[in-house]
């Protein structure tokens, strides 16, 4: 005599339909938690960057006695102050590759030019691929670029022209006679007269509006502007004249990136702000509607304009 085994149950279609249903909304539901969670942890990152770059600003300074200067020692040669930080973020032996006052073509200097610095890189930007940007401004081509530029100033003559700018009064020229921390110091693609290039180097001293209120780095977002790359003079530093993030999300800002009159201004690709470290090193979120008189005055360094309670 056999004997027969009962049938096992099945799920019927509408409870698998019901079960599928069911894990769908939980999906739905813990995806945007997952995605706030990684955000957060890549602005911590971001934060990290910055806090680094400030501190071996600092570093320059107490060894140099003044904050690294953006110059052209030659035509179609270039410094920048993020060449000048590197023995001070752990990056000496790319330091010593480069040939000082060396022309940028250069073997050398070309593979200095071309590799990605960590450090200089915003892990929130999905849209620079690999760290590189392929058309860098200033014949540059194919270059490693940065998310972090210093803070040149609030001047800038297609927007403001600050007239309290202490050291170039009523000069719109934003790049070669700034009101923030460093200037470009290059335009036309000729070196600058040495009395301004020594007239722009910023002391601890020289930043009367208080360090804890004075920008030193904010963040950028290289495949909007052809100008962020870190090795040149030219590509390092951002305005604050232009509002924070402008018309980010409006604009399709990608085809502006070689219009340099539009594109030398502070971006992030964090939800509602951007990450800036504060010339005493410390680091701020500063939200997209930043009113922008107290955007502009955080970002002059002897302007006569503090903010006694900044955001």
């Amino acid at each position: 005599m056999s004997l027969s085994s009962p049938k096992r149950a099945a799920f019927t279609l509408v409870e698998l339909l019901v079960v599928i249903a069911i894990i769908g909304v939980l999906v739905a539901l813990l995806l945007p938690a997952v995605q706030a969670a990684r955000e957060a942890a890549r602005r911590s990152q971001c934060t990290n960057n910055l806090r680094q770059l400030a501190i071996a600003l600092h570093n320059y300074h107490d060894t140099h006695l003044a904050f690294p200067i953006n110059y052209m020692p030659r035509q179609s040669s270039t410094y920048s102050w993020m060449q000048g930080i590197l023995p001070y973020i752990e990056q000496t032996s790319l330091y010593n590759q480069i040939v000082p006052g060396g022309l940028n073509s250069l073997a050398a200097n070309q593979t200095v030019a071309n590799t990605v610095v960590k450090t200089f890189r915003c892990p929130s930007d999905g849209l620079t691929k690999n760290g590189i940007i392929t058309t860098a401004s200033d014949g540059g081509g194919t270059k490693a670029a940065t998310n972090y530029k210093a803070n040149c100033g609030a001047n800038w003559m297609w927007t403001i022209t600050n007239t309290n700018n202490a050291r170039w009064p009523n000069d719109g020229n934003g790049l070669q006679h700034c009101d923030g921390l460093m200037c470009s110091n290059a335009q036309g693609g000729v070196p600058i007269p040495v009395g301004d290039l020594m007239k722009n180097l910023t002391r601890m001293a020289s930043i009367t509006d208080g360090t804890a209120n004075t920008f030193a780095i904010g963040e950028a977002v290289p495949v909007w502007s052809n100008w962020s790359w870190w090795y040149n003079e030219n590509a390092v530093v951002a305005t604050c004249a232009l509002p924070l993030n402008y018309r980010k999300g409006i604009d399709k800002l990608d085809q502006f990136a070689s219009s340099w009159q539009r594109n030398y201004s502070f971006f992030s690709l964090h939800p509602a702000g951007a990450n800036f470290a504060m010339c005493d090193a410390s680091i701020r979120f500063v939200a997209d509607n930043i009113d922008t008189p107290t955007y502009r005055a955080l970002a002059t360094v002897e302007a006569g304009d503090s903010i006694a309670n900044s955001p």
